[in-house]
């Protein structure tokens, strides 16, 4: 398999039409095609960035057979593209029910060096790809985004990458690189009706290829700033006359982190952090306690100091496939990854842990239409530290998931039907210091069942969908979806839908049981003050001096958990076009109105009704208790709205600060997503897309700030060279309107960024390929969480050889 020039093209998928076999060329160009039957047969040879090319080849028992094909390079036909996340069964993109965008290998490939995935879902209209830390990433679409965002639902292979306890991904700690782990189709817009809990915002659905589609040995090398090193070893074959393919890959990485200690007692070490970043100081939440792993502090001042340990992951996982006779496919894999030192910036504060391991394993028969999966997913969290409080955190889980399904056409293939059901088992134990005791070492069970029907009637395709979900924590919950997608010609597509999903609270939105902050406020000096005050001094004469706040020199300040909190439910009507204008321009236009209720807050003070607003001693004469009241919350506000608003009385009637959660009522949510793909010769393509976003929050409770944590408008414009010469170079520009933050302990502006990146490759030859990629090239100091890291520029470069 060449290009015209006589140059070996790998990657390229052939198929033989009408039997489902397939494999891809290796990185000379070859393939093998194994228990192809004797006769007349078609191949079909594909490769995104190519001309598809059909070969017949006549095949004879027992003889070897070829055949050559020469593919030329033209611009990305994206109508052609098939995805299958979107109705669980393969549809081409442009005719899809949703808004659904696919990561091309073109935009992971030269990010990969990076170890950083969701730098890839950066340039997808409609997301929120914020960074708190090298690692700690929140990925959301459409709105309300936090600290642990966990509203898009993350698939590998219809494994669920998120933890059991807080659902959320730890992107430090997957068990392969970005380069091998293939397609990665995004879908926004509330996804329950297919795929359950937590599809709530999306779905982004990851499908790693298999042995037979990477036959042959790669190994990577990469380094650069920050101290980063990175390896990475694949190989991958085919025995027993093609029946069985085995994947195995390892990989190690070494990184520095931008994350600082902000152990300084006077709150300077945070301040000369965002110096650069933020005109005015910001408010700091307290000084943290405990200094990075591999610092120590200074017991006058506080600072930290030696260097931090650096960020360190190993991993690795392995695949094999059996192509049965009746053509189904059975696979077994597994992996685990090992993180070292990442850090998490939590509502509550931040994280670090010493290491965290996750295992995992994924046993599957695939029969085209039908199928079953099991998996298991676990999580160790062995030893980690609050850095505000200095408490430990521990967590064990394990998930353990069986999903059946399948799918069948009718009417001449006008109509098609996909059920399926599933069950799983999370066990979670964090000992006490995440969870409350009589919540804790637990096991908790999900069910779920779900149909699809959808029918052609001329241009017009009519799709149905409804899920039926229940566990042990919440009652029952029914997704439905209804769309209609109008295709006036082949290559351009009008739909309309409506959708319903729901987001379960999860375990410490329920039942956390920790500290918060610091872990404790001092408020003796506010008491002084309110003492020497003329106006409120004589109405605190009968207090004890002291106990203003029950113990004014040590106020808990915990995270504690709501368990009458119920599903978090969005309703969205959409409306979106999707088309191919000629051969160069594809383009995408989605708008959605979505209305949501029972709205679960983030980790904030003073929503839960179970705390009420902090009240006066009764030692405190009634007609002055009012005044006290009014007076304390003033002199809290310079503690910032964590302590200000979260001051309050627990059931025994002492004082505390306490954040938590809450159903709070309805918002609205608006937005328009626009993408485009335009190709300005067969070698340059330029992309560009724009998001439009705004929310109104209907009800609230007294004094309390909610905050979308989303910009008002963002985008994106990339510019991207593939030569025939092997050269591909790539540039593009994120751009983010400032926008406010606040989640938990974190309350404060984010400034606008515009974030510039490029990256460059040659092949020298068809085995080796070097590259280098720099993020943030213009070292524009930024932090795109309240709380977060600031985030520089980092330049990385590496080779891929194959073999």
């Amino acid at each position: 398999m060449t290009e015209p020039d006589g140059r070996p093209l790998s990657g390229v998928v052939v198929a033989v039409q009408g039997l489902g076999l397939s494999v891809a060329t290796d990185a000379t160009g070859r393939y093998v095609l194994s228990r192809v039957p004797a006769g007349q047969q078609l191949l079909q040879f594909r490769r995104i960035g190519f001309a598809a090319r059909e070969v017949t080849v006549i095949v004879t028992a027992g003889t070897p057979a070829t055949a050559d094909a020469v593919l030329d390079p033209q611009p990305i036909d994206l109508g052609t593209v098939v995805v299958e996340g979107v109705s669980r069964a393969p549809e081409r993109m442009i005719d899809a029910p949703a808004a659904v965008d696919v990561v091309r290998p073109a935009t992971a490939e030269p990010l990969s060096i990076t170890g950083q995935v969701p730098l890839a879902l950066a340039r997808v209209p409609g997301l929120d790809v914020t960074q708190s830390g090298m690692n700690d990433f929140n990925v959301n679409a459409r709105g309300f985004n936090t600290m642990l965002s966990r509203k898009m639902l993350v698939l590998q292979d219809g494994r669920d990458l998120a933890t059991a306890l807080v659902i959320r991904q730890t992107w430090g700690a997957l068990a392969a690189p970005l380069e091998d782990l293939g397609r990665i189709e995004v879908i926004r817009g509330p996804g329950s009706a297919l795929y359950g809990a937590n599809a709530y915002n999306g779905v982004i659905n990851i499908t790693t290829p298999p042995a037979r589609d990477v036959v042959g040995t790669k190994l990577t090398l990469g380094g650069g700033e920050l101290g980063t090193a990175r390896a990475d070893l694949r190989h991958a074959g085919v025995s027993l006359n093609g029946r069985l393919g085995v994947r195995v890959n390892l990989g190690y990485t070494r990184s520095d982190d931008w994350t600082r200690s902000r152990t300084a007692k006077d709150g300077s070490d945070w301040k000369e952090e965002y110096a650069p970043t933020a005109a005015t100081p910001p408010t700091s939440p307290g000084p943290e306690r405990v200094a990075l792993n591999g610092q120590t502090t200074d017991a006058a001042t506080g600072r930290a100091l030696g260097t931090p340990d650096p960020l360190v992951t190993v991993y690795g996982s392995a695949r094999v496939d059996y192509y049965a006779a009746n053509r189904s496919i059975v696979t077994l894999e597994a992996g685990a990854a090992q993180e070292e030192h990442p850090v998490f910036t939590i509502g509550s504060g931040r994280n670090q842990a010493r290491r965290l391991v996750r295992p995992w394993a994924r046993l599957a028969w695939d029969a085209g239409g039908s199928g079953v999966s099991a998996w298991y997913s676990g999580f160790s969290l062995p030893e980690m530290v609050r850095l505000a409080s200095g408490e430990p955190v521990y967590t064990s889980e394990a998930a353990f998931h069986l999903e059946g399904r399948t799918r069948q056409s009718f009417a001449r293939e006008a109509g098609r039907l996909v059920v399926g059901a599933s069950v799983q088992d999370n066990e979670v134990n964090s000992k006490g210091t995440i969870l409350g005791l009589a919540y804790d070492d637990r096991s908790d069970q999900y069910y779920g069942a779900f149909a699809q029907l959808e029918y052609r009637v001329g241009l017009v395709r009519v799709i149905g969908a409804v899920r039926w979900d229940d566990a042990n924590l919440y009652a029952p919950q029914l997704s439905p979806k209804a769309a209609f997608v109008f295709t006036p010609t082949k290559n351009h597509a009008l739909r309309v839908s409506v959708n319903r999903a729901f987001l379960t609270p999860s375990l410490p939105t329920l039942f956390a049981a920790s500290a918060a902050g610091t872990g404790v406020q001092n408020l003796s000096a506010i008491e002084a003050q309110l003492r020497a005050d003329p106006s409120v001094g004589p109405a605190l004469a009968a207090v004890p001096n002291g106990t203003l706040f029950t113990n004014s020199a040590a106020v808990p300040e915990s995270s504690l958990g709501n368990p009458v909190l119920a599903p978090q439910t969005v309703t969205s009507y959409e409306a979106g076009y999707k088309g191919q204008i000629g051969w160069r321009a594809f383009i995408t236009l989605d708008a959605y109105a979505a209305r949501i209720e029972n709205f679960t807050t983030s980790m904030l003070p003073g929503v839960n009704p179970m705390y009420p607003r902090w009240t006066a001693p009764p030692e405190v004469p009634a007609p002055d208790r009012a005044t006290v009241e009014s007076a304390v919350r003033n002199a809290l506000a310079p503690r910032g709205s964590a302590v200000q608003n979260g001051l309050t009385r627990l059931p025994d009637a002492t004082t505390a600060v306490v954040l938590s959660f809450a159903n709070v009522g309805t918002v609205d949510e608006w937005g328009v997503e626009f993408g485009s793909s335009i190709s300005l010769s067969r070698a340059l393509t330029v992309s560009a897309n724009y998001t439009w976003y705004n929310s109104a929050i209907r009800h609230n409770v007294a004094d309390n700030v909610l905050s979308p944590n989303t910009p008002h408008n963002k985008g994106a414009i990339s510019l991207a060279y593939a030569g025939r010469q092997g050269i591909d170079v790539g540039v593009d520009a994120r751009i983010v309107s400032r926008y406010h933050w606040t989640t938990g302990v974190w309350d404060g502006d984010i400034p606008a960024s515009q974030i510039v990146n490029l990256n460059a490759g040659y092949r020298i030859n068809p085995h080796l390929r070097v590259y280098a990629n720099a993020t943030n090239l213009f070292d524009q100091q930024c932090f795109q969480v309240y709380g977060g890291s600031v985030i520089g520029r980092r330049v990385l470069a590496g080779a891929t050889s194959t073999f």
